[in-house]
């Protein structure tokens, strides 16, 4: 059985931004990321006609639709339908950082592709079972340039935004490290079979 786990990963993090909301933001006190979070909700239900928990209640039931769909498709095991489901009922996905984290990652493994010179697609049915750096050895690339390839999309990205005044150069730093450090732990993580 073939598991998509990025299209599955990709469903639950675009859903993560707006299930969590309501009660489990205030349990846990407001932050700006949290503060954020509840203004784009109030925002896209005003946008829709609906209220904060209408709108919940509609990402939540098209989450479970899409994971039903996936697991009927034989995409991704009964078990971890499961999992999916009970993180989406419980309503506290709404953390910004890792659905940043998880973008940063999924753009990282499309540079490695391009590196290793493979379509996502070749680099999925490679993976499992050995790491993109174990990829690039077998290819004769050296681990750094690949780490370096993974990250100069987003290095990229924030020297414009630095350029522009979009963002400090301190904060970019920060940014920087902070990929390079998740570029890392990509290329080194082992792909389950």
């Amino acid at each position: 059985m073939k598991i998509d786990r990025y299209a599955v990963g990709a469903l639950v993090g675009a859903g993560a931004l707006l299930v969590g909301g309501g009660a489990a933001v205030a349990a846990n006190g407001k932050g700006k990321g949290q503060e954020r979070c509840d203004a784009l909700l109030a925002k896209i239900a005003e946008k829709r006609g609906v209220s904060v928990e209408q709108l919940e209640a509609n990402i939540e039931a098209r989450l479970v639709a899409r994971i039903d769909a996936a697991q009927k498709a034989g995409r991704i095991s009964p078990e971890r339908a499961a999992t999916l489901k009970e993180r989406v009922s419980e309503g506290n996905l709404c953390r910004a950082g890792k659905v940043r984290q998880y973008r940063a990652a999924r753009g990282m493994i499309g540079a490695a592709a391009a590196f290793l010179g493979l379509d996502r697609g070749e680099l999925r049915a490679q993976l499992p079972g050995i790491s993109l750096a174990g990829l690039a050895q077998k290819q004769g690339k050296s681990v750094d340039a690949l780490v370096d390839a993974m990250v100069a999309p987003a290095k990229a990205r924030l020297t414009k935004a630095v350029a522009g005044g979009k963002l400090t150069q301190q904060r970019a730093d920060a940014a920087l490290e902070r990929l390079e450090v998740l570029a890392g732990k990509l290329a080194a993580r082992t792909f389950p079979r």
